[in-house]
C-alpha cells in the first residue's frame, strides 16, 4: 500500500490514541455525573461507546435511562457544517415524530469540540432494542413506512454542505483516490482503473435529471433496531443528497423470488406513505456499482488504522482485485443494458 501523502495517518493521530479518560471527560462536559463504566462499541468509521450515567434520565420510549451513546467523529471526513447539518435533520425528524435517535443538546449545542484531542464528538441517548436479519411481512410494511416518513420530511428542506450522490463523487473521486494511494501493483488493478474511466460517461446519463432530496443515505437492517414501540432508524452518519431509490434498494437486494415479493411489499406500504407513484428501482445496478466502487476508496483511504487491516487482509492482495474487476465488469454489462433501454 501506498499512501503518498500520509495524510490520514496524521489526521487521525489523536483518533487511536483515545482512553477511558478521554470519554469520560468528553461525557463530563454535560455536567452529569459518571459511573465510570465505559464500553467501546463496534465502529469500523468513528470511535463510539457506551457509557453509563450516575443518575437515570428520562429520554423517552425505546431508549435507556442510565446510559448514553458518546461518539467521537473521524478527523478529516466530516466538516462541523456538516456534522450540524445531519443533526439539523435529526430534530427535524423528530420534531415530526418520525422515530429516529437525535443528538442531546448540551451548553446550547449537538457538537462539541473535545479540548485535548481537537475531535468533534456528540452525545446521544441509548436506544433498547436488536437488529434482526429477517423481517417478518408485518416488519417489512412498518419499515416501509418509516423510510417514507423520513423521506417526507427529506423532501422539505435541502442539505447546503453534505454530500450528494452522483457519478461525479462516487466514481471519479473514488478513482481519484485509488490511483493516488495504489492498493496494489497489479494488473487487475490497473484494468479495473481503466474501467472505471468508462463507468462515470455511462453513468452521467441515468443521473442528469433524477429528481434528488434529503436521504438516509444507507437504510439497510443493520441500521435499524426494533424496540418495543417498533423499529428506529439509527446512524445517519451517511445521510446525502441524492435520489429515493438510494434508500430502497439496500433492505432487499436480492434478485430472487422471495427478495421480490419483499420489496414490493416494502414498496407499496412506502409508496402510500409518500404518495409517490414512480420509482425508478432499474437504478439499482448503477446505485450498487457505485457503491462498490465507493467501499474500495473507503478501505484505501482508511488503510493506514490497523483495524481496516485486521477485517480486510485480502484486500492489498491480487486475487481481491482479479475478484473486483470480475464484478465490475458484469456490473458494467448491467449498467449498459439498462441504458440501452432508456434510449
Amino acid at each position: 500500500m501506498n499512501n503518498k501523502t500520509g495524510l490520514w495517518g496524521a489526521e487521525t493521530k489523536h483518533f487511536h490514541l483515545l482512553t477511558p479518560d478521554h470519554v469520560m471527560e468528553a461525557a463530563e462536559l454535560r455536567g452529569k455525573r459518571l459511573t465510570g463504566r465505559v464500553m467501546a462499541l463496534n465502529s469500523l468509521e468513528n470511535r463510539v461507546y457506551d457509557v453509563e450515567m450516575a443518575a437515570p434520565e428520562d429520554f423517552g420510549p425505546g431508549f435507556a435511562k442510565q446510559n448514553v451513546i458518546l461518539k467521537f467523529y473521524r478527523p478529516g471526513r466530516w466538516s462541523e457544517d456538516q456534522i450540524r447539518e445531519e443533526h439539523r435533520f435529526l430534530e427535524t425528524l423528530i420534531e415530526f415524530e418520525v422515530p429516529v435517535v437525535a443528538p442531546i443538546e448540551f451548553n446550547g449545542a449537538t457538537v462539541h469540540l473535545h479540548p485535548e484531542t481537537n475531535l468533534f464528538f456528540a452525545l446521544f441517548p441509548k436506544v433498547q432494542g436488536r437488529l434482526k436479519d429477517e423481517l417478518q411481512k408485518e416488519e417489512i410494511e412498518q419499515v416501509g413506512r418509516l423510510i417514507g416518513r423520513i423521506h417526507n420530511v427529506g423532501s422539505m428542506g435541502d442539505f447546503k454542505h453534505r454530500l450528494s450522490l452522483n457519478p461525479q463523487n462516487f466514481i471519479e473521486a473514488s478513482r481519484s483516490e485509488l490511483a493516488r494511494i495504489k492498493p496494489v501493483e497489479h494488473l487487475s488493478f490497473n484494468y479495473y482503473l481503466a474501467l472505471l474511466d468508462q463507468l462515470t460517461p455511462l453513468l452521467n446519463p441515468l443521473f442528469a435529471h433524477l429528481p434528488s432530496q434529503r436521504l438516509h443515505g444507507d437504510f439497510h437492517r443493520g441500521n435499524i433496531v426494533w424496540t418495543s414501540a417498533g423499529p428506529m432508524a439509527v446512524d445517519f452518519d451517511d445521510c446525502l443528497t441524492g435520489p429515493i431509490e438510494q434508500d430502497l434498494w439496500l433492505l432487499f437486494p436480492g434478485q430472487d423470488s422471495y427478495a421480490v415479493e419483499d420489496r414490493e411489499r416494502f414498496l407499496g406500504t412506502y409508496k402510500e406513505m409518500t404518495r409517490k407513484t414512480h420509482v425508478r428501482l432499474g437504478l439499482t445496478e448503477a446505485l450498487r456499482t457505485m457503491r462498490m466502487v465507493h467501499f474500495n476508496a473507503w478501505i484505501t483511504k482508511r488503510w493506514d488504522d490497523h483495524s481496516f487491516q485486521r477485517i480486510f487482509p485480502q484486500f492489498p492482495t491480487a486475487n481481491y482485485w482479479d475478484q473486483q474487476l470480475i464484478d465490475l465488469r458484469i456490473q458494467m454489462g448491467l449498467i449498459q443494458d439498462l441504458a440501452s433501454n432508456l434510449n
